[in-house]
């Protein structure tokens, strides 16, 4: 099962289940899992249970994730895998998931992504997302991804694979939910804090002046679904997107404003610079454009 077709497979239970197998030495049977986490509770006498498929739908989201492995009926953690913390999972889940390629299932949950910064790009900002109803989100979003079915037969992204979708991105610090009337789309993405999350992790000094290009450099790596990156790049290319030269998306742009706002980082841009990298105009902000940041506090 892919990550989004095991719908009830969510992330709070996925790590839920790969918590278990961290604190049994990384190995159970499958019917020691499912009781610890299917234990059900006495209704009028009788024990109840949740149904068979949902802990079926957990485990196939773990192992479609490379977090466990299946050998007959025994559970194994993946040895890459080592969870002090769901922060620490939803970290290793970001990187399993920007290493796919367009010919791995779960690929879709990122080229997705990709999809909603580049289209808000190529629309001059983000404020379509909401007027989407679920259904034509979704139909839009297979369209512009690459040709292929999900491992159930259908299709790569609908409205059931949505919420599925939506809940990773929330794990993965890549979009946040919003209080809209039930036929909008109630999420919009925010990278604010998988981008300052990811700076930390990639080792950039704090206090030390790093030029544009060096800052998108690194996040094109880290964060392939945006500007630059891997996928962000393949994206364009299908949907016949060309930005404007040094320009940044209304995602990133929105994302890199909220930080210096915050004091995580600071743009910067002496007077008289050259080498400017420019924002989106998404939104009025004091900084149009910057040439260096420096990186003051992370998460």
């Amino acid at each position: 099962m892919s990550l989004l077709s095991s719908t009830q497979g969510t992330p709070e239970r996925v790590w839920s289940l790969v918590s278990l197998l961290a604190g049994n030495h990384g190995e159970m049977t499958r019917i020691e899992a499912e009781a610890w986490l299917n234990p059900g509770f006495l209704s009028a006498g009788t024990v109840v249970s949740e149904k068979q498929s949902a802990f079926a739908q957990v485990l196939g989201a773990a192992t479609s994730l490379g977090a466990i492995e299946v050998e007959a009926d025994t559970l194994r953690l993946a040895t890459s895998l080592h969870p002090e913390c769901f922060v620490g999972f939803c970290d290793w889940v970001h990187d399993r998931l920007s290493r796919l390629d367009s010919a791995t299932t779960d690929a879709v949950v990122l080229e997705t992504f990709a999809w909603v910064a580049v289209e808000s790009d190529r629309k001059g900002g983000t404020g379509w997302i909401s007027e989407e109803t679920s259904s034509t989100f979704a139909d839009a979003a297979d369209r512009a991804l690459p040709e292929g079915e999900d491992d159930d037969g259908g299709r790569r992204m609908n409205t059931t694979k949505l919420s599925a979708w939506r809940r990773w991105l929330f794990c993965l610090g890549l979009m946040t939910p919003l209080p809209l009337p039930s036929q909008q789309q109630p999420h919009h993405p925010l990278v604010d804090g998988r981008l300052a999350r990811e700076l930390e992790r990639a080792g950039v000094e704090r206090g030390k002046k790093i030029s544009a290009g060096d800052l998108l450099a690194v996040l094109a790596v880290r964060m392939p679904y945006l500007d630059g990156g891997r996928i962000y790049v393949q994206t364009m290319r299908r949907i016949g997107h060309a930005p404007a030269s040094r320009r940044l998306s209304p995602v990133l742009s929105a994302a890199l404003r909220n930080l210096h706002d915050e004091g995580v980082i600071e743009l910067q841009r002496p007077g008289d610079s050259g080498d400017l990298v420019h924002l989106s105009a998404d939104q009025p902000y004091r900084f149009e454009s910057f040439q260096s940041v420096v990186i003051r506090g992370l998460v």
